[in-house]
């Protein structure tokens, strides 16, 4: 984080019943100026009711959350100039795209709305209404009616869940080229690992109301603090070995550690970090493939390393097929987890 923090969350709790465990447990995180941060868990996490909090829809039991220092937590939703887009995008169905923008817009006239249709490449639609238009054409009028509300800071609720599969990816680059260019800070919360990795500047994973790490998006794939961390944000193989210092031993032969260890230790190695190909005349392999699973682009390969099954991924050029005697390589170091022995 910079000093340029423009949302900061301190502590924020929340209890549905007073017996209960807590929704959202003691969570703390700050968000820079034109920054996009993606809430990241399992259904009943804590993430949507963390949102809600920030926006002023629901009222925490203990913490803080301030904008620009000032602090929101009593404030009403109306009065804190934030956004927030649903996941339903709750445009109002008997009002055309053009009065759903001027809607609680701080200028009003058709300038204005000409102006924001044309940042989310909707010129013209002003007077269509929501039920004339595509699931992606009413997400990007959600974001206009937001944009027109100046604010620095806008919530997106599963801002992507109800575009098909074939949308989904053009929409996040269209989306984020828009936020980026208009310097509007984001939270998002999602379920989807790629939609995270893909959209967000830096991720924070949550698990029963508390945040399990928080860093740049590619720091938390690569270096996952724990093992729900390294398998809630995609696929991985989790090893078991024995280390001493910068190395650890295991099925797969001595590999490097990102970081020293001692004894006893869980590692996670990412599929494509693995390397595959045939044996070569007199040499010894060190696994078999037991399911191969052709995906077009790319293969994927369960190999058994010595009574341990791990997976690679590969490019398709590569063909193998059951039953080969393979070489299985590590490209990279294996990361030792939070929960490991050391």
């Amino acid at each position: 984080m910079t000093d340029n923090i423009l949302l900061s969350v301190r502590s924020l709790t929340r209890r549905f019943t007073s017996s209960g465990p807590a929704v959202v447990d003691d969570l703390s995180f700050d968000l820079d100026a034109g920054e996009i941060l993606a809430l990241i868990g399992p259904s009943g996490c804590g993430k949507t009711t963390t949102l809600r909090m920030i926006a002023g829809f629901e009222t925490p039991d203990a913490g803080r959350v301030l904008l620009s220092g000032r602090d929101l937590t009593s404030m009403p939703a109306e009065q804190r100039g934030i956004g927030m887009v649903f996941q339903d995008y709750a445009l109002f169905p008997h009002m055309t795209v053009g009065e759903n923008i001027r809607f609680g817009a701080r200028r009003k006239g058709r300038e204005m709305v000409a102006r924001y249709l044309g940042m989310v490449g909707l010129d013209g639609f002003d007077q269509r209404y929501p039920d004339q238009l595509s699931g992606g054409q009413q997400q990007r009028v959600a974001l206009a009616r937001s944009f027109a509300a100046e604010p620095r800071l806008i919530l997106l609720d599963e801002p992507f869940s109800n575009l098909d599969a074939a949308l989904r990816s053009a929409a996040r680059r269209e989306i984020r080229r828009l936020l980026k260019s208009a310097g509007i800070a984001i939270v998002f919360v999602t379920h989807d690992q790629e939609e995270a990795l893909s959209f967000a500047d830096r991720i924070a994973v949550m698990r029963d109301g508390r945040i399990l790490q928080n860093g740049a998006a590619h720091e938390v794939y690569d270096r996952p603090a724990d093992a729900f961390v390294a398998t809630f944000l995609g696929r991985t193989n989790l090893l078991e070995g024995t280390a001493e210092g910068g190395f650890v031993r295991t099925s797969l032969g001595l590999l490097p550690l990102t970081r020293p260890a001692s004894g006893r230790v869980s590692i996670s190695l990412r599929p494509e970090r693995l390397g595959i190909r045939a044996v070569e005349a007199d040499e010894q392999p060190n696994g078999r493939i037991v399911a191969v699973e052709f995906k077009g682009h790319d293969m994927t390969y369960w190999v058994d390393c010595n009574g341990v099954e791990v997976q690679v991924d590969a490019m398709q050029s590569i063909r193998l097929a059951e039953g080969t005697p393979v070489c299985v390589a590590v490209d990279g170091e294996a990361v030792p987890l939070g929960d490991s022995k050391q």
